[in-house]
């Protein structure tokens, strides 16, 4: 069986993704799964041969992904047998701050959060409704969860991903894979400390403004065409060519 942790970037999907890897023995992912560029992610490019692949159905593997595009869900939600998919989700506000940290700590230079939000954010916001427009239908194979229900109660949330992989776990096993997985134990083991930040809900607060909070919320129930077009040109163009 093949397990996916998919979610948008900062929306949570590496915690959800290390919860998963205490609920089963997972096999290393083969050259055959995996990206090229990353080796925890497994293949968008591959994925129509991979959901038929005879590998999923003898041995269960755990991958990280981000995919949103319709066409993708669609081959990875036509294997209900051999497929799981956990997709996480979370407050676009809280999420823009979470990509604005990042986005400073991997660049020489710091933009303020107001530069960031008109000039970035605001179509990281788009491609955030995306991700959760296109999930958005049930799917037989494919778990929903989010963020703020993770934070809350990571035990509930971690017993229906054993029930949903059908697993038996008891408590004293859900403590500790929780306690393996702290914000504190994975900073001791990473080596990018920096990527795991607080994950406080709510930390939007003390970032958007009021102007912010209704450009969202527009932005939300309708996409404008120049607003498309930025999106555009700054993610999906570098998506082709990745």
């Amino acid at each position: 069986m093949l397990v996916i942790a998919n979610g948008a970037f900062k929306s949570g999907s590496t915690w959800q993704r290390n919860l998963l890897k205490g609920l089963l023995e997972f096999k290393p992912l083969p050259e055959s799964l995996r990206s090229e560029k990353q080796n925890s992610f497994v293949d968008e490019k591959r994925l129509e041969n991979i959901v038929k692949s005879s590998e999923i159905k003898s041995n269960n593997y755990l991958a990280k992904a981000h995919i949103y595009k319709t066409e993708q869900i669609d081959l990875l939600t036509s294997n209900v047998e051999d497929v799981r998919i956990f997709m996480i989700s979370r407050d676009i506000r809280d999420a823009l701050v979470s990509h604005y940290n990042h986005f400073s700590n991997v660049r020489p230079y710091k933009l303020s959060f107001n530069t960031y939000y008109w000039l970035v954010g605001r179509f990281k916001a788009i491609q955030l409704t995306k991700y959760n427009k296109n999930w958005a239908p049930f799917k037989k194979n494919v778990f929903h969860s989010n963020f703020e229900s993770l934070k809350s109660d990571t035990a509930g949330e971690l017993k229906k991903f054993a029930e949903f992989l059908g697993v038996g776990i008891n408590d004293q096993e859900i403590r500790e894979i929780i306690e393996q997985n702290s914000i504190k134990k994975v900073r001791e083991k990473s080596n990018r400390k920096w990527f795991f930040r607080k994950g406080e809900i709510g930390d939007y607060k003390n970032y958007l403004t009021p102007s912010m909070e209704k450009d969202l919320e527009r932005i939300q129930h309708k996409t404008g065409v120049l607003d498309k077009i930025g999106y555009y040109f700054i993610f999906e163009l570098r998506y082709l060519f990745a």
